[in-house]
């Protein structure tokens, strides 16, 4: 009964326009204050007890460095180098647009930095030579849901802090899952290449490839950085966060595209980006130990096995819930929200926790570009200078694949545990 009055509350607040986090927490302290059993002492210790963990730190710093990279030019040299490797292809400067992400998303973890920063830069080319529009926005937005699953990824930080996971392993694991995704993608840009519009460019040759591979260099190797330090022991998640802002520093003054004015107001940027999700988690956090308080994800999960007994079906319906969410609430926000409730679930039907983790990140990111809420499709938009509406019917197939290729991340565990078995010794 607690915990039906805790998501009344929290629905109605929604419904009333209050933002996501201060829902969390208002509803948190109204099931409190009508309990009349706890002091309402326990929240602000509750709130800060959440945020009081070290890998947290390394959000900001994973934020700050993207920007940085970005502001140092260092977008313009992947774009070329997608070209040069795949603009022949059937599909053009979608391939290329699919390519960039993957690239773009080992130094930036954000779906949103992903589309503002490629979205700028192709969709204006895209159009120029006769793409239609509003495919080649929901190409970008598509793609752009590729920044938080390939390493480094802020929403495998924040579900790492949250359960106690190995972040490092976390990365390797969402390596192999945002490549099928990728792939796919490029599969139905191929296919679909007649109705999308543009044309295939002269291919660039191998010394033409060579030379655009080493310009994007400095972007290609930070995450291998990364991922190598932390899986190595040199370095923990936080510390190549700091790493990684060095890196981008660096890399900025060699380039001299960075300067003292722009590093502040960057570092500004990330400062505020990194409140908003805090605070976020700090309602959340309320709101979860109310959750775990009345028991209600060993309830969720005796519900689940009535109702099934196959961990294929359960996964099943837990990622069509996920998705439902996603339409509706914001990916941070979403996935803090369900975590403390739905990680007790894997290890109930045997999952793995790191594959579980996963599905339950790409579930929850496809919110991003599914309407109603749609954040990433609408900055597009905005980017693209299209309409929403006309991009809704040409996103049908784009979600359908994604979700296809989800759905072989979920039921073929091994593309997201191979890498971290034979690289990171997870399991052994």
């Amino acid at each position: 009964m607690t915990v039906l009055l805790l998501f009344l509350l929290f629905t109605m607040l929604l419904v009333l326009g209050v933002p996501v986090a201060f829902s969390m927490g208002l509803s948190a302290a109204g099931i409190l204050i009508l309990g009349g059993s706890v002091p309402l002492m326990v929240l602000p210790q509750r709130f800060f007890s959440s945020l009081d963990s070290f890998p947290l730190m390394a959000i900001p710093l994973f934020i700050l460095a993207g920007n940085l990279m970005n502001v140092s030019g260092i977008t313009n040299a992947i774009v070329r180098c997608a070209s040069s490797m795949v603009g022949h292809v059937r599909g053009g400067l979608g391939q290329v647009n699919i390519l960039t992400s993957v690239m773009f998303s080992g130094i930036s973890g954000s779906a949103a930095a992903d589309v503002a920063a490629v979205g700028s830069m192709l969709l204006p080319a895209m159009k120029k030579e006769g793409y239609r529009p509003e495919h080649a926005v929901v190409i970008t937005a598509a793609s752009a849901i590729l920044g938080p699953i390939i390493p480094p990824s802020l929403l495998m930080v924040l579900y790492g802090a949250m359960t106690g996971l190995s972040i490092g392993t976390l990365f390797l694991a969402g390596i192999l899952p945002g490549l099928t995704i990728a792939a796919f993608l490029m599969g139905w840009v191929w296919w679909n290449a007649d109705r999308i519009g543009g044309t295939r460019h002269a291919w660039a040759g191998f010394p033409a490839i060579g030379q655009s591979l080493v310009r994007a260099l400095p972007a290609l190797v930070l995450p291998v950085l990364i991922i190598g330090g932390i899986q190595s022991g040199i370095f923990t998640a936080t510390e190549a966060g700091i790493l990684a802002v060095v890196y981008a520093l660096i890399f900025g003054a060699v380039t001299r595209q960075l300067d003292l004015q722009n590093a502040l107001r960057l570092t500004r940027d990330a400062a505020l980006s990194t409140s908003a999700i805090l605070i976020i988690l700090g309602g959340a956090a309320l709101f979860a130990w109310i959750i775990a308080r009345e028991g209600f994800p060993a309830q969720l999960a005796q519900a689940l096995q009535a109702l099934t007994g196959s961990r294929y079906v359960a996964l099943a319906l837990i990622i069509a819930a996920l998705l439902v969410l996603g339409m509706f609430v914001e990916t941070i926000s979403a996935l803090i929200l369900v975590t403390p409730m739905l990680a007790p679930i894997a290890g109930v039907y045997g999952l793995d926790p790191i594959h579980f983790a996963v599905v339950v990140v790409i579930s929850v990111l496809l919110g991003s570009i599914t309407p109603p809420v749609a954040i990433i499709l609408i900055l597009a938009c905005r980017i693209g200078e299209v309409p929403y509406a006309a991009t809704l019917r040409p996103f049908l197939p784009y979600f359908a694949i994604i979700v296809a290729g989800l759905l072989v991340i979920a039921f073929v565990p091994a593309v997201t545990l191979f890498l971290p078995r034979e690289l990171g010794g997870y399991g052994q």
